[in-house]
């Protein structure tokens, strides 16, 4: 049975224990490191393990599904006023920025995730989920089913941009502000071609 690391104080937040799970992960392989094994570096029981987390997939995938639920929430906070690609770019900004952090977490699940053959089918799927929390939003806005050809090309594009930046910014690597500030640049960018393809549909 895997023991704990010497020095390594106990550790009870969800937080936390992602941080010592992606550290084992990044060391060892996430099909090679067991529950068990963050049990043991985490510092915390098996119990305490599953209150926060069903399963290691889970782990690996919660700060994800939170960004997704955060900005879905956001879309839904939005004033009609605001044009579509405006919106969008300033709720994946702001949903982005909340998980981006100095210690390198945020490059730690995306190097995981990359290098994990066992995650990578469900990563599909995820970021699909994430494409369509854009795709209904742009639907809701211009009257359109969320797999109209409009409203799924945006949420694809934009889904396309985001990923490629947020791989990039390992590859450099870039600071959590540099990313920022690259996602936002492209963003608008892209949005300044998309809102103009928005505006000709014959919604109003």
């Amino acid at each position: 049975m895997a023991t704990g690391r010497r020095g390594r104080p106990q550790v009870s937040s969800r937080a936390q224990v992602e941080v010592a799970a992606f550290e084992l992960f990044l060391e060892r392989g996430y099909a090679e490191t067991s529950i068990m094994d963050i049990v043991a570096a985490a510092g915390i029981s098996k119990t305490t393990f599953f209150r926060y987390f069903s399963s290691k997939a889970a782990l690996v995938w919660f700060p994800f599904e939170e960004s997704t639920r955060d900005l879905q929430r956001s879309f839904g906070t939005v004033d009609d006023e605001v044009p579509v690609m405006e919106a969008i770019r300033v709720g994946v900004i702001d949903t982005v920025a909340a998980r981006l952090d100095d210690e390198g977490v945020w490059t730690a699940q995306i190097r995981i995730l990359d290098a994990s053959p066992e995650l990578q089918a469900e990563g599909a799927q995820r970021w699909l989920v994430w494409s369509e929390v854009v795709s209904t939003f742009v639907a809701s806005r211009i009257g359109m089913r969320p797999a109209a050809v409009v409203p799924a090309a945006v949420g694809g594009s934009v889904q396309s941009v985001v990923l490629a930046v947020l791989r990039e910014g390992v590859r450099s690597p870039a600071s959590p502000s540099e990313v920022l500030t690259t996602l936002d640049k492209s963003l608008a960018s892209l949005g300044c071609s998309l809102q103009k393809w928005i505006d000709e549909q014959p919604y109003k």
